[in-house]
């Protein structure tokens, strides 16, 4: 009884830039993507307001990658070491899911990744150029061979950027195997490295600035030479077994490790650097059987993660290394048992209950007592439920009610840092809650796809960001007393005609703080900010017999404040992307080539806003009308 998107690799997806996750999700109402050029910051994804807060990264969504937390224990999540080109799947839920996924799961993205393709050997190799210096190269290999299924893929992309002091450079490589073990049971083990030596940081801008050159870096990033290099790998093992029909038990382990440097705009601690090591394991049995006549799925299980980082802090002498001000050992702890019911209750209703408990266990030890013994610990523990109904008016109709609770703990890095300009811990950062309520209803009809859903969302302690004077560019952050959410979210997507076909989506978004007083100042009242009040996305795709195919994408961003006061807004925007190319088969050999172009209509807009920034540096600009294009090969051996 959820809101969920499922979209599925189709030829379109294979000329595209391959930059970010973006592209792989357009249309999806209730998402919001912001940030798809400044690699350093990552890609900002907001699910009906939950993540919106995020100076960089992902908060307060999950996400998995074949089945394997790409979201920390402490539930803050990078991506840049997920491949868009590499996506087969893409799961979206959208809204409350703590029941099943634990803390800070106001949404899911669930992704897995290219599967080993049928024939018992293909390459694929993938290249793709653009304006500002882009390049990408690609290399997917993968076969079956008996009980023995693997695939190989590699990429190195490059960029100088749009932007002054923007150029990236990163290199990813992935490895996933697949064994049927015996006829009940498979083995599935993933291996991902990802190095980035070059990432540099052009800031945020203030609105003058904007107006007088977009295309220049701030003045204190150029200065500090504000950027960060990564090198992180991971591994994931999972085992399945079906021990009778209608019976399954997995165990799915991870591993992962990431080495980071950073230096950030200012110089009291601007340089960062820590190593982070993290581990994890889940365990889950479904049963599928009868319930008082009636079919019946009874699913338990327990996730725990631990995650360890060696920080330091040293000042930043415009961009060379200068003292130690600062170096702890931070310690994340958690467990979540959790449990879900689906029960068949009548013929045409599914009743669906849930629910977990989560314990998190944060710990700091202090190795730099110069300031004193910031040393401590803090625990935080919560209940999670959820109930919801599903009443199926026909086997392709559905309308469904759903009640979620979730809360979100702050992570380590909105804990640790503190205003107050010390080691340790924030001690006036609480975790938010929220309940969510949602009445949708979905179908599919003579191939037309439609999907509505209404929602209200109540939350206490929203966690919100801000920026002193002092550390621009440095978010800390802070609880606001109560805010709600409400919104409405549809989309429709028409059957294949003649090689033609469409899509729209349209959300609205009304939230606001209900009770919120900072600085002696009451924003009783004040809208939320970094969410667009109206969205609209529309796609038409055509594809000729002969292989000809063309496709284009709009999209519309209202205007949305960019402040907790409100004072400051991002204006509204119109984007749009154009894209043609052609393909061919022949023998095994399949080819295409593909050209497009980016920003349609050349707007002037800000591709991202950094909520509550210092000294009105709220935006960063987004490049203007833009090409690119590539080709692609496929060479089959039977």
């Amino acid at each position: 009884p959820n809101s969920i998107t499922q979209i599925t690799r189709n030829p379109q997806h294979n000329y595209q830039p391959g930059a970010t996750l973006d592209e792989f999700a357009r249309g999806t109402p209730g998402v919001f993507f912001q940030n798809q050029f400044n690699f350093t910051q990552d890609l900002r994804i907001a699910i009906r307001g939950f993540g919106a807060r995020s100076p960089f990264g992902v908060r307060g969504i999950q996400m998995r990658v074949d089945g394997i937390p790409q979201t920390l224990p402490d539930r803050q999540t990078q991506l840049d070491s997920i491949d868009p080109s590499l996506i087969e799947r893409m799961d979206i839920i959208r809204g409350p899911s703590a029941a099943l996924y634990g803390n800070a799961s106001g949404g899911l993205i669930d992704i897995t990744t290219r599967e080993a393709p049928p024939e018992k050997f293909v390459i694929m190799p993938r290249q793709v150029f653009g304006q500002y210096g882009y390049l990408k190269s690609e290399l997917f290999m993968g076969g079956r061979q008996g009980n023995f299924a693997y695939s190989l893929y590699g990429s190195h992309t490059q960029q100088d950027g749009w932007r002054d002091h923007s150029a990236m450079q990163n290199t990813f490589s992935q490895a996933k195997l697949n064994f049927q073990t015996s006829h009940n049971s498979d083995l599935m083990l993933v291996f991902r490295e990802f190095y980035s030596p070059l990432s540099r940081d052009p800031g945020a801008l203030t609105r003058a600035e904007v107006q007088a050159n977009p295309r220049q870096a701030s003045m204190r990033n150029v200065q500090y030479n504000a950027g960060e290099e990564i090198r992180q790998e991971e591994m994931g093992i999972r085992f399945r077994q079906r021990p009778s029909v209608g019976k399954e038990f997995s165990v799915t382990g991870h591993w992962l490790q990431r080495d980071f440097q950073s230096r950030q705009a200012f110089f009291d601690g601007g340089q960062v650097q820590f190593d982070r090591q993290v581990g994890g394991l889940m365990m889950q049995f479904v049963n599928d059987h009868i319930l008082f006549n009636r079919p019946n799925r009874f699913l338990i299980g327990a996730d725990y993660g631990i995650q360890n980082d060696d920080r330091q802090r040293f000042n930043n002498n415009s961009g060379v290394r200068g003292a130690l001000n600062l170096s702890q050992i931070e310690r994340v702890q958690s467990i979540g048992p959790f449990v879900r019911n689906e029960w068949n209750v009548a013929d045409k209703l599914d009743l669906v209950m849930g629910g977990r408990w989560d314990w998190l266990n944060y710990q700091v030890k202090d190795q730099f007592k110069t300031d004193g013994n910031q040393s401590g610990s803090r625990t935080v523990s919560q209940a999670s439920g959820s109930v919801g109904l599903v009443y199926h008016l026909t086997a392709r109709q559905q309308i469904y009610t759903h009640v979620a609770s979730v809360f979100e703990a702050p992570t380590t890095t909105e804990l640790l840092n503190n205003p107050a300009g010390r080691g340790g811990f924030n001690p006036h950062l609480n975790a938010q809650t929220s309940l969510s309520n949602e009445l949708g209803f979905r179908g599919n009809s003579a191939g037309f796809q439609y999907d509505t859903a209404v929602f209200f969302i109540r939350t206490w302690d929203e966690i919100t960001p801000f920026e002193l004077s002092s550390s621009p560019g440095r978010a800390f952050f802070r609880n606001a007393g109560q805010s709600r959410r409400m919104g409405v979210e549809t989309r429709l997507a028409t059957p294949e005609w003649k090689g033609l076909r469409g899509e729209v989506s349209y959300t609205y978004s009304n939230f606001e703080f209900e009770k919120y007083v900072v600085n002696d100042m009451n924003l009783k009242g004040n809208v939320f900010p970094g969410i667009p009040t109206h969205r609209w996305e529309g796609l038409v795709r055509y594809a000729h017999p002969f292989g000809f195919f063309g496709q284009v994408h709009v999209q519309r961003v209202g205007e949305f404040f960019v402040n907790d006061t409100n004072t400051a807004t991002n204006p509204a925007y119109n984007l749009g992307q154009f894209l043609l190319g052609w393909e061919a088969r022949r023998n095994g050999l399949e080819g295409s080539i593909f050209v497009g172009i980016n920003n349609l209509f050349d707007a002037q807009y800000n591709a991202n806003t950094r909520v509550n920034a210092a000294l009105g540096r709220y935006y960063e600009p987004g490049p203007p009308l833009n090409v690119f294009g590539g080709v692609r090969i496929r060479i089959v051996a039977f």
